[in-house]
């Protein structure tokens, strides 16, 4: 069996409001594009990996008419992730003693370039450390709850859908995971989904 994780809200805690409210003060209203677990606009566009960085940041000064550095925007894009906590990186590293483990995150280059150099360096580590594969929209250029990702999931991977359990707090992308043909669970906020594991790491019957 092959575990799935969800990175926004499961692994990583997030402050939408605290992003909202960055942004704000630099005058541009964030909220039109920010979705609970998708983004709108070319906010959408960056996290199918069909924007740069540069692009992005170019889009926001266009929309809101402000001369904002590239700094100062990717600052405020930033905010909205707060950090992985040590006991969900630690939970993993018992997981990962058991079962593949993968991630699989509608997301952006800032965001994980963020989480690669911040979260996933914890003890000297990397991201190899925590995870068999990493499977990122911003690459795949596709989104969850689309078919196509979790197909690309099964090919990098190299199993059959059946094999990999999914683990997301959106209940769209799980029923899309299952309709797929994988088996999904709702991760709950913070660091609840620890239930579906022992203290070893090992799922629970």
């Amino acid at each position: 069996m092959t575990l799935l994780f969800d990175f926004g809200g499961v692994l990583v805690d997030l402050d939408k409001e605290r992003c909202i409210r960055n942004f704000r003060n630099l005058g541009f209203d964030i909220r039109p594009y920010l979705g609970t677990y998708v983004q709108g606009g070319f906010f959408a566009e960056f996290e199918r990996g069909e924007l740069s960085t540069a692009e992005f940041c170019e889009k926001i000064r266009e929309v809101s008419g402000k001369n904002l550095t590239d700094e100062v925007i990717v600052a405020a894009w930033q905010s909205f992730l707060l950090d992985v906590p040590v006991e969900r990186l630690e939970m993993l590293l018992k997981i990962r003693r058991h079962y593949p483990v993968c991630v699989l995150s509608n997301t952006n280059v800032v965001h994980w370039d963020m989480a690669r150099h911040d979260y996933f360096t914890y003890q000297g580590r990397s991201v190899a450390d925590f995870f068999d594969h990493v499977f990122l929209s911003c690459e795949l250029g596709v989104c969850k709850p689309d078919r196509e990702i979790f197909q690309a999931v099964c090919d990098g991977v190299g199993c059959p859908a059946a094999d990999i359990l999914f683990f997301d707090d959106s209940e769209v992308n799980c029923d899309a995971a299952r309709a797929f043909g994988m088996q999904a669970r709702i991760a709950p906020a913070g660091s609840r989904w620890f239930s579906y594991f022992d203290e070893e790491g090992r799922l629970r019957e």
